[in-house]
């Protein structure tokens, strides 16, 4: 989701503060935050079940799976040579002090959206809570939340932020 972020304020820095596509940009950080909750799951539920669990058997996790793994194999492919920070390296921590790490970072994130959105209305707030109601779970993707977990949220995002994109162009008249 950072990448996302860093390549939308790169390419296209207008599409993201414009006022009609608030929502998208709202969206867009509800996924990252889904994101940091989600990755804060694997690492306990890896080391507690050898990585296996019951409902990621099915189409839909294996897609969001490899998604990662493109993703993580781009990054080491693209990071730096010398780059000291591994996300995968043993730092000598415990499995669960780096989940605990990553909820912590989950949290804080939350708490900066919840600033930020706190004038919007009444929709930005239900879907805003919704999303925190995560945190209140030990796996929300084996809670009545799951839907919020699943790899299809990082398609409808970015069909959402395409479309902006394409919006700006065809509103300022660009080819």
């Amino acid at each position: 989701m950072d990448k996302a972020f860093k390549y939308l304020y790169a390419y296209y820095p207008h599409v993201l503060v414009a006022e009609e596509n608030r929502d998208v940009y709202f969206r867009l950080r509800c996924r990252k935050f889904i994101e940091m909750i989600r990755r804060s799951y694997e690492g306990s539920i890896a080391k507690s079940s050898n990585g296996h669990r019951g409902k990621q058997n099915n189409y839909d996790s294996d897609v969001f799976d490899h998604q990662m793994e493109l993703d993580d194999q781009l990054q080491r492919e693209t990071k730096p040579a010398g780059d000291a920070m591994d996300m995968d390296a043993d730092d000598g921590r415990s499995a669960t002090a780096r989940n605990n790490d990553l909820l912590t970072e989950a949290i804080q994130y939350g708490m900066e959206l919840q600033i930020e959105f706190s004038a919007d209305v009444k929709e930005m707030h239900r879907e805003l809570n919704e999303t925190f109601a995560l945190i209140a779970y030990t796996d929300a993707r084996d809670s009545a939340l799951a839907g919020l977990m699943e790899g299809k949220g990082r398609v409808e995002i970015a069909e959402q932020v395409n479309g902006a994109i394409l919006g700006m162009f065809s509103y300022h008249g660009c080819p």
